[in-house]
């Protein structure tokens, strides 16, 4: 218990310090494509820590021969990863945190309070795009690592913190971790949960685009057209009444109940969200686009229901005369991955529940979570991997924060986890 104490507060000592370094990442943009600035504060950070670091840029050709790879159109040049190991004393179990910088667009810089990189520290929360998702969870295992440091503790197993990017885009960036390597014995990945729930699957997913045709003319004969805009909606409808469907008769322990943070949840989401057609605003379009996502739990294979929900669009569509005709074209593109899991009284995992507790007094639900690169450590390297991090709001959306003390609190979590999984050595 003692050492519990002495860990809290050496967290606690550099909270100050972290707020800083955090504010910096913040204010440092790095969106898909130009994370390099951010990576190399990450870089500095690191070699100040005194870990072996190695940063590199992603090997695009190996990349693409993985059959988990997932398609985009960046180029990974002066894109790299920043890996950092702190080596252990030996005889001990080995751990893996990893986070990454990349972030997604800001949208209209209108819609915020303040400037998307401001880095503002107001009422407890720190401002800006990847605050929460996820430059506050990279803050907090970069943190507990240090208080370890602080009290001058070693660690029996060897401790790698991962910088990557890519995540956003499907996580080709973690994939290149694999591919150079790096394995260890458990894996937390601080991505935003609040503290209050351990996700330890991810769904599967798939971008689809279905293209409507239709018949273009001027707008003064649009009673005769076949609009295909109106034929979208549709589509639309029909791909709802899937996601109903499949949201029914789909069923999955960690999935029963999904915390909705004041939205209606969906265990298991199918949706069109992106819909275009025509060039000209007196013009009836040639044809509508229409793009969402295909998702599945892990106890269901991402190409089977990728076969099931095609077979659905075709039957649906010969019911329609127009369709009928001038059949629907699906295609799959973009981002794509597998879902995985495991298992829910894994001792990562009840190590996880025991100093989360002994930090906050509450024992963290055990929960299914989204997609995302977890499923990348558990599939392809051996790795039981959990999501785990401080929260804030609204991820993806406008005025992003995330709470600082919940970043220093799940910092204090990691490291006690740190201590408990790799056993502490001779100093």
């Amino acid at each position: 218990m003692k050492r519990n104490e002495e860990i809290i507060d050496a967290v606690d000592h550099l909270a100050e310090k972290s707020l800083k370094f955090l504010q910096e990442l913040v204010k440092t943009p790095s969106l898909e494509g130009d994370e390099k600035n951010c990576q190399l504060i990450i870089n500095e950070k690191f070699h100040s820590m005194g870990l072996t670091v190695d940063m590199w840029d992603l090997p695009d050709e190996e990349l693409k021969k993985h059959p988990a790879y997932v398609p985009t159109d960046y180029t990974y040049k002066n894109r790299p990863n920043v890996s950092g190991k702190l080596e252990g004393t030996g005889g001990g179990k080995s751990l893996m945190f990893l986070g990454h910088v990349d972030v997604v667009p800001t949208g209209p810089e209108e819609t915020w309070e303040l400037s998307p990189w401001s880095g503002e520290y107001i009422d407890g929360k720190v401002y800006g795009r990847g605050s929460c998702d996820m430059k506050g969870g990279l803050v907090s295992m970069i943190l507990a690592i240090e208080s370890l440091q602080k009290l001058g503790l070693k660690m029996k197993g060897e401790v790698y913190l991962h910088s990557i990017i890519d995540e956003e885009a499907g996580g080709n960036g973690t994939l290149a971790c694999l591919l150079r390597g790096y394995r260890a014995d458990a894996c937390v990945q601080p991505e935003p949960s609040g503290l209050k729930r351990i996700s330890i699957s991810g769904r599967g997913a798939q971008f689809f685009r279905i293209i409507v045709p239709g018949q273009s003319g001027g707008t003064e004969y649009k009673h005769s057209l076949i609009n295909p805009i109106t034929k979208g909606l549709e589509v639309f409808q029909a791909v709802e009444a899937f996601s109903i469907m499949r949201e029914s008769e789909t069923s999955h322990p960690l999935y029963e109940s999904i915390p909705t943070d004041d939205r209606s949840g969906t265990k298991v989401p199918t949706g069109i969200c992106k819909f275009h057609a025509g060039e000209w605003p007196s013009t009836v379009a040639e044809q509508a686009v229409l793009e969402g996502t295909l998702e599945c739990l892990p106890n269901e294979d991402i190409h089977e229901i990728k076969s099931r929900f095609k077979s659905y669009i075709e039957e649906w569509s010969r019911k329609d005369s127009w369709f009928k005709d001038n059949p629907l074209i699906l295609e799959w593109f973009g981002l794509w991955f597998e879902s995985a899991e495991i298992e829910k009284n894994h001792p990562l995992v009840k190590v996880l529940e025991s100093s989360t507790n002994s930090v906050t007094g509450e024992k963290p639900n055990i929960m299914g979570g989204g997609g995302s690169d977890l499923r990348l450590p558990i599939l392809y390297a051996d790795t039981p991997t959990v999501l785990f991090g401080p929260s804030g709001g609204p991820i993806h959306s406008s005025n992003e924060y995330v709470n600082f003390s919940e970043v220093i609190d799940c910092a204090k979590i990691l490291a006690l986890l740190t201590v408990d999984w790799c056993g502490v050595g001779e100093s």
